[in-house]
């Protein structure tokens, strides 16, 4: 049997684009991390490796029935797992939480831009909707090579505020458990009154936004190999980065309460070149993340680079800037994101479902055959 080959380059490129396209406008706020992860505390450390496990195993499986399918439409995926009925249910499920999702994060780019710079919040929103639009009309592959050398950078940088946070707690040793025990008195919004359950529920909402993203890109490795190694490693970069954060955010818990950009307020306090710099990386974050969205969300109605494709992306990239300038960021992540990750859970049983069955059944069809 012949050895599969990887590409050291495109499992980098794949598992970067895995990790631009989570971190996008709630992530890279700090809100997101804020509601699921840092209002546990200390605890939050330890949902993150929850976190990790469910998230790991599930984009192992998209990214290898990604290579071993080649479905001509993504979304086909949830009728591979679920059936017809349930599968089309999800499918326009997705297509609408998606680009729900998009739009919150637009509004999130334009709530940003203007806390830092006083820019109209929609000239920002409508500057990354109009970039993210121009990345989606290039194709898959361009948007691929694109944002997967943003998702290392915003990983690295998500380190270096971990870092910051971590000289500032060896300085100052007791932070940790001050934070977690003043965390459920400052206010703070939070998904679940329960740390485990909010790291899984993190992990499902990753699931049901990114599963024709992550099939795409499974399409697209050269081998099985090449496709699980990717998703893997881009789930182990996002935990880092999911980690890195909660420190900062509880180191520097007393400077965030009641901020809106969370991580904006921490790097301003370590240098205000960081706080400049770190502008200018959530700006990367929503472009990658609503360019990512929008390709998914079109990709149901037409393939990309066709004209039926251009005309859907025009429309709705017009549509969500125009919301996005208008819906309340911070209220939209608490209401939107915990929803869409109950809702992943049912694809989740058919998912692991039918894979442990077809796995049984392949260990029983090798049983029978050496019994022969």
């Amino acid at each position: 049997m012949e050895k599969e080959s990887i590409s050291l380059k495109k499992v980098i490129l794949l598992a970067g684009a895995l990790s631009a396209y989570w971190i996008g406008s709630g992530f890279s706020t700090g809100q997101e991390i804020l509601q699921f992860f840092t209002t546990s505390g200390t605890n939050g450390l330890i949902a993150a490796l929850i976190f990790l496990v469910l998230a790991g195993s599930s984009s192992y499986i998209l990214y290898g029935i990604g290579y071993k399918m080649k479905f001509e439409n993504p979304y086909d995926v949830f009728e591979y797992y679920c059936g017809k009925v349930i599968g089309q249910a999800y499918i326009w499920y997705s297509v609408a939480l998606i680009y729900g999702i998009m739009v919150v994060m637009l509004a999130g780019g334009g709530a940003t831009i203007n806390q830092y710079y006083g820019i109209p919040p929609y000239i920002g929103t409508w500057a990354i909707g109009i970039l993210a639009l121009g990345t989606v009309l290039l194709g898959v592959e361009k948007l691929i090579n694109i944002i997967g050398v943003i998702g290392p950078v915003k990983i690295l940088f998500m380190v270096i505020v971990g870092i910051a946070g971590l000289v500032t707690l060896f300085g100052q040793p007791n932070l940790l458990s001050e934070a977690s025990r003043l965390m459920p008195t400052l206010g703070f919004k939070s998904v679940s009154s329960n740390w485990a359950w909010s790291g899984a529920l993190y992990a499902f909402l990753a699931l049901i936004v990114s599963i024709p993203f992550q099939v795409e890109c499974g399409a697209s490795t050269g081998s099985l190999k090449e496709a699980r190694v990717a998703g893997v490693i881009g789930c182990v970069g996002f935990t880092v980065a999911i980690v890195m954060l909660v420190l900062a955010e509880l180191v520097f818990y007393k400077l965030i309460v009641g901020q809106q950009v969370p991580t904006l307020a921490i790097t301003n306090h370590i240098s205000p070149i960081l706080g400049f710099i770190f502008t200018v990386l959530i700006v990367l974050c929503i472009y990658s993340a609503v360019a990512s969205f929008l390709l998914v969300t079109v990709r149901k109605f037409a393939a990309d680079k066709t004209k039926k494709f251009n005309i859907i992306a025009i429309v709705l990239a017009a549509i969500g800037m125009f919301f996005g300038g208008v819906l309340p960021f911070d209220k939209l992540v608490n209401i939107l994101f915990p929803f869409a990750g109950y809702s992943a859970i049912v694809f989740a049983c058919f998912m692991f479902y039918k894979e442990l069955k077809e796995r049984l059944g392949k260990a029983n069809a090798g049983e029978d055959c050496l019994d022969r």
